[in-house]
């Protein structure tokens, strides 16, 4: 019998990953273009649609010349995405503008509006209700000729299949589905002004989108009319190709953001500093957190830090340059000798909602180096992520054995460090760059009858066997440093809305 595939389209913030897999979920071939992000002075943070469309073309050709199989040897696809980024586009589902996206805080003044109207205080300055509210009041003309907003992943399967869509799992972190129903909610809509009309089609992540049209069949070398199941965010996808998918389960997700979520029965709103969401499975809700830099603040680091000597010290020891950056982290003492870094450096998700604030290095000496530094980033991350550990805990859903997965996940080091910090032992799952593609692909799966249920598609994750245990002799150090972390957010976030008056 001729082997069968499926392909998965990862669209992340700095690239797209194009992962063709096995039915198993386990990646044969894969590729992977970049593309920017464009900010701006007053928050905006955008990206060019036509820029994904064209990554997506070259990755899914790169793949599969890479694979040698034949386009009939795919029997389907599916998407995770980055989400709440917000797409206008014409009666042609044509793009009117570039994508605001989860980054771009600029809808401040629209949020507080619509907290205001709603009574709803989840709605942030991120939100796409905030967005699209901007939109309507900060550029008309674009407004004015919008027939669909859409989310990233739904503009780029109506581009495959020419059919308006989007799943539950991005639905809900719009702000303006009622979970209750499942339908677009009309209360927020009607403050914001807009009517369903001007809203996708809402489905599960299992249903078939539609199949691919000729054009975009040519344009990706596949067959046309093969089907496209929705699939999810890249949250949602992640907790399936993270194996954490039974009811109790928790993942934390390593890349330029960071997110810690579990698998609950219920969909709980009053847990504090953390917000629930909608699983790919059915029978799952999700619940957890987002940091909106980990692996952003190392990148930082090293374009700004790191010096001509380093990067060919690293490369005469064959290292990349966040494998060399460890080695230096390794040398210096935990607790980077009182250094702490606060990684806030475009705001911050939770368990904060506040796209104001800003990061950087307390108690910097003299007695500091650049390394310390490196180390005081890994650990800085680490105290965040016990923050939103500790919401969880709080809301009834303590972890326990966390499956990692992500770029991050691949730095036994960073794993080692952040179990001392968090206190939480940690697991890495194989392949923990592949697991978003992965649990789109397991998604796909399901939609498409080759798994009856999630509960089976758990069975066929695998771990790496590596796990990364808290050393206790560090429990006093970095509770203390957890402490005096904590204690620096309310100064800082009063600093950044301008709030701080000398008596």
């Amino acid at each position: 019998m001729t082997q069968q595939y499926l392909i998965a389209h990862d669209l992340g913030t700095s690239a797209v990953k194009a992962a063709l897999t096995d039915l198993t979920g386990r990646v044969v071939a894969s590729a992977e273009r970049r593309y920017p992000v464009y900010y701006s002075p007053d928050g905006g943070a955008e990206q060019d649609p036509e820029e994904w469309w064209a990554a997506i073309v070259a990755t899914t050709r790169e793949m599969l010349a890479k694979a040698g199989i034949q386009p009939s040897q795919v029997i389907g696809m599916s998407m995770d995405a980055q989400m709440v980024g917000t797409v206008p586009v014409d009666r042609d589902g044509k793009p009117l503008r570039r994508v605001m996206i989860w980054l771009d805080s600029r809808a401040q003044k629209e949020a507080e509006y619509l907290v205001a109207a709603t009574g709803f205080p989840f709605i942030t300055g991120k939100a796409p209700s905030a967005k699209v509210l901007w939109i309507k009041n900060n550029e008309p003309e674009i407004f004015a000729k919008t027939y669909k907003f859409l989310d990233c992943k739904d503009y780029l399967q109506f581009r495959m299949t020419g059919e308006y869509g989007t799943d539950l799992t991005l639905a809900i972190a719009t702000t303006y589905l009622n979970p209750y129903t499942m339908e677009w909610w009309d209360e927020v809509l009607g403050v914001m002004g807009i009517s369903k009309d001007m809203l996708p089609p809402v489905m599960p992540s299992t249903q078939i989108v539609g199949k691919l049209t000729q054009q975009a069949a040519a344009e990706l070398g596949l067959a046309p009319g093969t089907p496209v199941v929705s699939g999810g965010g890249d949250v949602p996808c992640a907790v399936i190709g993270s194996g954490a998918i039974s009811h109790g389960r928790v993942h934390l997700y390593l890349g330029t953001s960071a997110w810690v979520f579990a698998s609950v029965k219920d969909f709980i709103l009053d847990a504090e500093g953390i917000a629930p969401g909608i699983s790919c499975d059915p029978n799952s809700f999700i619940l957890g957190g987002e940091m909106d830099n980990a692996g952003g603040c190392l990148k930082w680091f090293i374009e700004n830090l790191f010096s001509k000597e380093d990067e060919a010290e690293a490369k005469k020891l064959g290292l990349n340059l966040f494998a060399y950056l460890d080695t230096k982290a390794l040398e210096t003492p935990p607790g980077a000798e009182g250094l702490l870094f606060l990684p806030w450096l475009w705001g911050e998700r939770s368990p904060l909602d506040d796209d104001l604030v800003r990061g950087g290095f307390v108690m910097l000496g003299l007695n500091h180096t650049r390394w310390h530094m490196a180390r005081a980033i890994l650990e800085g991350c680490g105290h965040h992520l016990r923050w939103i550990f500790d919401a969880l805990e709080k809301a009834g859903v303590p972890p326990q054995d966390v499956n990692v997965i992500g770029g991050g996940a691949a730095s036994k080091t960073w794993l080692q460090i952040l179990a001392d910090v968090t206190n939480v032992r940690l697991r890495q799952v194989e392949g923990p760059l592949d697991a978003c593609a992965r649990g789109a692909a397991m998604t796909a799966a399901v939609g498409l009858g080759i798994y009856p249920d999630f509960a089976a598609v758990e069975k066929v994750i695998r771990l790496t066997g590596a796990e990364f245990t808290p050393n206790p002799d560090l429990r006093q150090l970095y509770d203390q440093a957890y402490a005096n972390f904590r204690s620096l957010y309310p100064p800082l976030s009063a600093i950044g809305k301008g709030q701080v008056k000398l008596e």
